[in-house]
């Protein structure tokens, strides 16, 4: 839960798993936007795509993403939030699922909406 006003994550958010696997959203909502990308929601699938995992460990499975706006919603939902202006690569506020567990990196997210 962010205290303070944070960055928005969207759907254009550039996201990694910890071993440097692009992060894809799968929305659960595509009408509110921020710069034109639809805003995430607690409720929104994060699949790190082609992790390879390291020394014999299985890959990244899913990013669970633990910073949220609960008073901000879009399609009913708390959205998402980055606490640490990307400076890239920043880490993201969450867990990338797998042994072991990765924390994800924010390579780059939008500058102007923000919730808190």
């Amino acid at each position: 839960m962010s205290a303070m006003p944070s960055l928005v994550v969207t759907t254009a958010t550039a996201v990694t798993c910890g071993h440097l696997a692009p992060v894809q959203d799968v929305p659960f909502q595509t009408r509110a936007l921020a710069l034109g990308a639809p805003i995430a929601t607690v409720l929104d699938q994060l699949l790190p795509v082609g992790c390879p995992g390291v020394s014999g460990s299985p890959p990244c499975t899913k990013a669970v993403w633990t910073g949220t706006a609960p008073r901000v919603l879009a399609g009913g939902q708390p959205v998402l939030v980055q606490s640490l202006p990307p400076a890239g690569p920043v880490p993201g506020d969450g867990v990338c699922a797998g042994p072991p567990p990765t924390t994800p990196l924010v390579h780059a997210c939008q500058p102007r909406v923000t919730a808190g």
